[in-house]
């Protein structure tokens, strides 16, 4: 895909609050100025477009395998050396 720096401020914040908006998880008014700009910006809307079939491929193909016990000793370890709270 092509460089999306030097495309304007729409792009930047679309871009950058795209993976919340594709959850939902934007406030109206964002979610607006969103849509809006992905109806005139075909390259911000295939980005859209590649997260939504990324993320729906990744749900289909992750969820019937358990996770290993060791994986999650590993990653509540990790947790716990990197949370200063403990």
């Amino acid at each position: 895909m092509d460089d999306m720096t030097d495309r304007g401020p729409e792009c930047t914040e679309t871009l950058r609050e795209i993976e919340a908006f594709l959850d939902g998880e934007v406030a109206t008014g964002l979610r607006e100025r969103i849509e809006l700009h992905l109806s005139d910006c075909a390259p911000c809307m295939g980005r859209a477009e590649f997260r939504t079939h990324l993320k729906h491929l990744v749900r289909d193909k992750c969820v019937d395998e358990a996770v290993p016990d060791a994986l999650v000793a590993k990653i509540k370890a990790l947790i716990r050396e990197t949370d200063p709270t403990g």
